[in-house]
């Protein structure tokens, strides 16, 4: 009896190691198969990456334009809205002045 489970032992250690050596070997196989691929893959979501950042920067820059323009945009409505002003006053004060002068 002892000598049949020390050879059932002795199997099934054999069997373990053997199927470990194998997984071992078939997971050497397929990791060096797939390699090329994750390294692609890997290179690609780098370029993906430093892409997206360089979309962000463009996108902040063309934001800060635009903001830029609208500023100036509204500077120069601004500036039209205070001349357009100052020309209606002196225009009253022409008037107010030549109203002055014949009412007299």
């Amino acid at each position: 009896m002892k000598k049949l489970l020390a050879i059932l032992a002795m199997v099934a250690l054999t069997g373990v190691l053997t199927v470990s050596a194998a997984e071992s070997r078939l997971e050497n196989y397929v990791n060096k198969k797939l390699s090329p691929l994750t390294t692609k893959e890997k290179e690609f979501n780098a370029k993906m990456e430093a892409q997206q950042k360089e979309n962000a920067a463009k996108k902040a820059e063309y934001e800060k334009q635009q903001k830029e323009r609208q500023a100036a945009a509204e500077k120069q409505r601004q500036e039209a809205q205070e001349r357009r002003q100052a020309t209606k006053d002196a225009i009253n004060a022409e008037k107010e002045y030549w109203n002055s002068i014949l009412k007299k």
